[in-house]
């Protein structure tokens, strides 16, 4: 487990940093790629990531600033047992809004109380994370029915990601817990998102993350771009100073994609060597 996760500390009640909502409802209806239903045990999330759209989805500003806090749902995996006892079967994605292996969970044990009771009701798993906290689970992962687990990595510079993820685990611990669940025979994909403008998008940042994916395993390589929203660029441009890059963030999204997908047909030898498929978001 990392040990920066267990130690860092959030605004909320004195027991362990976390505050508490009360949990409405577990399952949503999810409408990204492969996915039937969305499941979120927390509500903020620690990672702070400065491009997260989930500030601007969730708009819960009068909680703090992004980051800053972070709520565990009452009783939220027994209102999820009670809630599969009805769903239709179909693939659920565990931390399609915040992530559900934040340092929260290495006290709480939401998530793997989650993955318990879909394990009980059979009922197929996408994981995706920016933490290596995630292999404490991965026997646990491992048994269930076609599990997969996605790791985000939009950077192996680590000066970088401080900047842009302070609360996430580095980038390399990321690939090395992916690299653990690929050689245990669980499918993984890697999230090169988002891919932003001036900032992580150059052909020798790409690729890094590109081939450190496939050494690590994964199947699949997921690029997204990033999406302009008015908290997160706020955020962003709040960066600016510690990231001089930054100017080029309002490239033409077409070019941008054109230029991308051209340099991505240069690797195309990789992929075919490493047997990594590539998925663009648009």
């Amino acid at each position: 487990m990392s040990a920066r996760f267990v130690q860092s500390t959030l605004a909320g009640s004195p027991r362990d940093g976390v505050g508490e909502v009360a949990c409405l409802r577990a399952l949503n209806p999810s409408r990204l790629p492969g996915l039937d239903y969305a499941l979120n045990p927390y509500v903020g999330c620690a990672h702070a990531c400065a491009y997260c759209y989930s500030q601007d989805v969730l708009r819960l500003g009068q909680r703090g600033k992004w980051g800053s806090w972070v709520e565990a749902k009452r009783n939220f995996a027994a209102r999820l047992s009670d809630e599969l006892r009805r769903a239709k079967p179909g693939v659920v994605g565990l931390g399609t809004v915040t992530d559900p292996y934040q340092s929260a969970e290495a006290k709480r044990r939401l998530s793997r109380a989650c993955l318990e009771v879909l394990r009980e009701h059979n009922h197929p798993v996408c994981v995706q994370t920016k933490s290596d906290l995630v292999a404490d689970d991965l026997e646990l992962i491992a048994s269930l029915q076609s599990p997969e687990v996605g790791f985000t990595a939009t950077t192996l510079d680590e000066s970088l990601a401080s900047i842009l993820e302070p609360g996430a685990p580095p980038p390399l611990a990321r690939l090395a817990a992916a690299r653990r669940f690929a050689d245990a025979g669980v499918k993984t994909w890697v999230f090169l998102g988002p891919v932003i403008s001036g900032i992580n998008d150059s052909e020798e940042s790409v690729c890094a993350v590109a081939r450190a994916a496939a050494d690590a395993g994964a199947r699949k390589l997921i690029f997204d771009f990033y999406r302009s929203k008015p908290l997160a660029d706020a955020q962003l441009t709040a960066k600016k100073e510690s990231w001089k890059l930054f100017q080029l963030l309002c490239i033409s999204a077409l070019l941008f994609l054109s230029a991308v997908r051209m340099m991505l047909q240069r690797w195309e030898s990789l992929w075919r060597e490493k047997k990594i498929s590539i998925v663009f978001l648009m």
